[in-house]
């Protein structure tokens, strides 16, 4: 497999990418605007040069004064943008066509940081702040209905890590995972939530979710016995998470994997010292193909693209890295 990796630097800060109707159609979160961008554009930057966005630059401004703790999520049949603010939701519309829409909610808090939404587009699933204290802080879970505004607070869900969030057709239940531990549950937005049994025993420095064709899999990068990094995944059943054997990651350093939502493939962030680099591997965990991202550019994250197997996004603070995958 050889990967062609395009990468884009920004001048100011990129906090969240989305894809819109398919992977030419970007919408990120550039400091504190929510831009809608055609990917096109940007691969037209010559190598080297800072990208700036909005009106003096690149793409259309859809929202502004977008905080980091303002989440929000592409609702995939009508394109729009929904982000949580301090006391409601809003609708936004990238193309401009629908004008902005509110929907208050009485007791949702400033400071939310993950979003997801049922199969209907009824339900909006959000991370939330529990408590501060002076080293850490706590997040928990809470659901709306988009309808009329209606908050449920879930009351077992807590962490001091990132949550990611997905809904599980298969169960009609939300699926919630620690990212530190892999630890995860089951909401369905009105009972209790399900801690889902684990016989995991190897020290997890990294999880990711995702669901797609074979269910909800997990995926943890692991510390093994003699030292070296393993990959274990697992599918989230009703009440437990059925692992599989963990494999050995050889090569440079895995910091993030995503497993792709209809492949058994797992798009891999590595480092060496200073060289990071973009990987593709099996269930094996052998390296199907992988390419570098050219300093400057630094990524700490991966999203494999919703449209199309071949692409892979990675970014950073400050840049974007599309890597295409060619068999």
């Amino acid at each position: 497999m050889q990967i062609d990796v395009k990468t884009i630097l920004f001048e100011g800060a990129l906090h969240r990418l989305r894809e819109l109707s398919d992977a030419n159609h970007l919408i990120v979160q550039n400091e504190q605007s929510l831009v809608a961008v055609a990917w096109p554009e940007l691969q037209k930057t010559r190598d080297g040069l800072t990208v700036v966005l909005g009106p003096q630059g690149l793409g259309k401004v859809v929202a502004t004064k977008v905080s980091v703790d303002n989440a929000w999520i592409v609702e995939p049949k009508s394109q729009r943008v929904l982000m949580a603010r301090e006391g409601e939701i809003e609708f936004v519309d990238p193309s401009g066509r629908d004008k902005l829409q509110r929907v208050t909610v009485a007791g949702l808090p400033s400071g939310s940081f993950a979003a997801a939404l049922d199969s209907a587009g009824q339900h909006l699933l959000l991370v939330v702040m529990r408590a501060v204290n002076m080293d850490f802080a706590e997040y928990g879970i809470v659901v709306i209905t988009l309808s009329d505004g209606q908050l449920q607070r879930e009351l077992t869900i807590r962490s001091n890590a990132d949550l990611e969030l997905h809904w599980d057709e298969t169960f009609r239940t939300w699926v919630i995972c620690d990212t530190s531990n892999a630890t995860v549950w089951r909401w369905d937005g009105a009972k209790l939530s399900t801690k889902l049994a684990s016989a995991l025993t190897d020290t997890v420095y990294s999880a990711t979710l995702v669901v797609g064709d074979d269910g909800a899999i997990v995926t943890a990068l692991v510390t093994q016995g003699a030292g070296a990094t393993g990959l274990i995944s697992g599918r989230a059943e009703q009440d437990r998470v059925d692992w599989k054997e963990s494999v050995t990651l050889h090569g440079p350093s895995v910091l993030v994997t995503r497993r792709h939502p209809k492949l058994a493939v797992w798009a891999c962030l590595a480092q060496e010292g200073k060289v990071q680099q973009i990987q593709i591997r099996d269930a094996a965990g052998k390296v199907l193909g992988e390419a570098n991202i050219r300093p400057p550019a630094h990524v700490s994250d991966l999203l494999w693209s919703a449209s199309t197997p071949e692409r892979v996004w990675a970014f950073g603070v400050h840049s974007l890295a599309a890597a295409t995958l060619n068999q």
